[in-house]
């Protein structure tokens, strides 16, 4: 029995750093539920961004500013109010810019997160 729960641990272990050592980038779809606020986000006028944290059951938190001095003042306010959600809805998952005015940069903004990621 030891010996068993010896080469398990020994396979659980590789399996793990296998999976660690992978080059494919996890990039969550958006939920459905977000669609609207990105709607809402597109009608805004510039400069704007849009945050978003989605955790790996799908629920997500977001935040989004618009017509602030500059594109830095959208984004710090944006990642605040996505900061504030995450701590309200209890979503530990990191947050990521998904819209920098009208341009969608999720998947490059996931992607820059994880240098030794397959592009």
């Amino acid at each position: 029995m030891k010996s068993f729960i010896k080469c398990l641990s020994i396979a659980v272990m590789g399996a793990v750093l296998a999976g660690c050592a992978s080059d494919i980038v996890y990039v969550p779809p958006i939920p459905s539920d977000a669609r609207g606020q990105l709607l809402d986000y597109f009608e805004q006028h510039e400069p704007k961004v849009f945050v978003i944290a989605i955790d790996s059951s799908g629920e997500y938190a977001s935040g989004y500013a618009f017509g602030q001095a500059s594109l830095k003042e959208a984004a710090k306010i944006a990642v605040e109010i996505c900061d504030a959600n995450c701590e309200t809805y209890a979503i530990l998952a990191k947050p990521y810019i998904y819209a920098v005015n009208n341009k969608v940069v999720h998947t490059d903004m996931i992607r820059q997160a994880h240098p030794s990621s397959a592009k």
